[in-house]
């Protein structure tokens, strides 16, 4: 009886395990045949979206290619015209012009003139006009948008100099005006070129939310980098101007209200991290400015150009103004002042020197004069005692190094009290009125040579010799110690 049940049993065992696997067996066959089913399938839709996209590349290549069959002289024609009515840009195509696709669709020309004031302003060597991707089936609703120049050499003067306000107040487009890689070449009215100055960015912005018109420019003078920031707001009837340098660490914040009969408003200045505001007015032949203390004053005349000044100043460190990384400095190197067009008249007012003892109540009277530099009639005092007086002294700078060249005079009121600061000994103490002597002086070496000594009026050989051979050491003659000694020995080789 054991056997039979045990015999069942294993009998119903063996036929679960056999349909087990039939149908294991039968899911591995579904499942190969469902896979060849959707293999075709999968292959016919792959052709289907294959066909539909060519299909779709087609017709958009086609449609952005539109513009490649129309009539290239009326394209200029359009384009001109847009460019006027949209930006108050005056330009001829004088080139061939290209259609080009990529990345934006625009056309693209190597010749374009921009025209200002009945005469060619600049002439543009890579010009691009985008386009609008709307309404390419017809020429005539064609839409510029963002205009790009490239490689342009602007011919200003004064009478075209305008040009870049009328393209600030008239913008009125949300699509950039934009210029790169330009020089700029101002020229008198014997188009003689005054300065060059490179445009490497600008760009003419607008937006419609405030009414803000807005000119962005980097650019360069006399190879020293600022940045222009120029915004037109509409509403308040505003201009606000940003000037900045780094390299001499020049930062000017103006702003002036236009909506007045009278040009008149404020800036501030940032130099060597120190600000200073200003008030100024604009006439027809001048700009007045004058400091928030008045103690920075002057005027700028147009015609012809030239600039007088009042500066007056509590204290100066020398050290710091002649350092090398100085404002000063930087300004010289820059060969800026030393533009045969400028001339100005600057006028320095100085109570006492930071890092001497001695020197104060300084006036400097410093003249530019078709590219020169001249300090005359300045006078500065030594301890009450001695007028130092400087005439005629030059600035110079050539093969990187900066020179004063010229001629010291020293009048003595009191030149006891100069005797006893000095110790010279009694002997050699002679009654003296006044020294004249010329001077060379290396900025750069810090060195200095003195010749031509005169003692009231009266060229001694003992002295001149004794200067000479001086001036063949090489000492530092600013130390203090070596100055001493100097003076010491130059008195003791005087025989009066």
């Amino acid at each position: 009886m054991f056997n039979n049940n045990l015999k069942k049993r294993f009998t119903k065992l063996l036929i679960s395990i056999n349909q087990l696997i039939e149908s294991f067996f039968n899911f591995i066959k579904i499942s190969i045949q469902i896979k060849k089913r959707n293999k075709t399938q999968l292959k016919n839709i792959d052709k289907r979206i294959s066909i539909s996209l060519s299909l779709i590349v087609i017709f958009i290549s086609s449609y952005f290619l539109i513009p490649t069959f129309y009539d290239k002289d009326k394209v200029k024609l359009l384009l001109e015209s847009q460019l006027n009515e949209k930006y108050n840009l005056e330009v001829r195509i004088e080139d061939d012009l290209n259609y080009v696709l990529f990345p934006k669709p625009h056309f693209s020309t190597k010749n374009l003139i921009i025209n200002f004031n009945k005469k060619d302003l600049a002439v543009s060597k890579n010009a691009k006009i985008y386009i609008s991707f709307n309404n390419f089936f017809s020429l005539n609703k064609i839409d510029t948008k963002k205009i790009f120049f490239k490689k342009n050499e602007f011919n200003i003067n004064s009478d075209t100099i305008s040009f870049f306000k009328k393209i600030l107040i008239s913008n009125k487009s949300k699509n950039e005006i934009f210029f790169e890689n330009s020089n700029l070449f101002y020229k008198n009215q014997l188009d003689e070129i005054i300065f060059l100055s490179k445009l490497n960015k600008l760009k003419f912005l607008y937006n419609d939310k405030n009414l803000d018109q807005k000119m962005i420019l980097n650019f360069e003078v006399f190879n020293l980098p600022f940045f222009l920031d120029i915004t037109n707001n509409q509403i308040n009837k505003k201009a606000i101007t940003n000037l900045k340098s780094k390299k001499i660490r020049l930062s000017i914040e103006n702003e002036f209200d236009y909506n007045q009969k009278k040009i008149k408003g404020f800036f501030k200045t940032l130099v060597m991290n120190k600000e200073k505001k200003f008030e100024y007015k604009i006439d027809n032949k001048f700009v007045e400015f004058m400091s928030k203390n008045k103690d920075f004053e002057g005027k700028i005349y147009f015609k012809p150009f030239y600039l007088e000044s009042n500066l007056k100043l509590n204290q100066l460190n020398f050290n710091k103004l002649f350092s090398e990384k100085s404002i000063l400095i930087n300004l010289i190197n820059s060969e800026l002042l030393f533009n045969q067009n400028l001339n100005a008249n600057l006028n320095i007012s100085l109570d006492r020197l930071s890092n001497t003892s001695y020197l104060n109540n300084l006036n400097l009277k410093i003249f530019l004069e078709e590219g020169n530099i001249i300090i005359r009639d300045s006078i500065i005092n030594w301890n009450q005692s001695i007028n130092i007086n400087l005439n005629n002294v030059e600035l110079i700078n050539e093969n990187n190094e900066i020179k004063f060249v010229g001629q010291i005079r020293l009048d003595f009121n009191d030149i006891s009290k100069f005797y006893s600061y000095y110790q010279i000994t009694r002997s050699n103490r002679k009654k003296i009125n006044q020294i004249s002597l010329d001077f060379v002086f290396n900025l750069n070496r810090k060195k200095m040579n003195l010749d031509n000594l005169t003692i009231d009026n009266n060229l001694d050989k003992n002295v001149n010799n004794f200067l000479n051979k001086f001036n063949s050491q090489n000492k530092n003659i600013f130390n203090k110690v070596t100055f001493r000694n100097f003076v010491k020995n130059l008195f003791s080789t005087y025989e009066g």
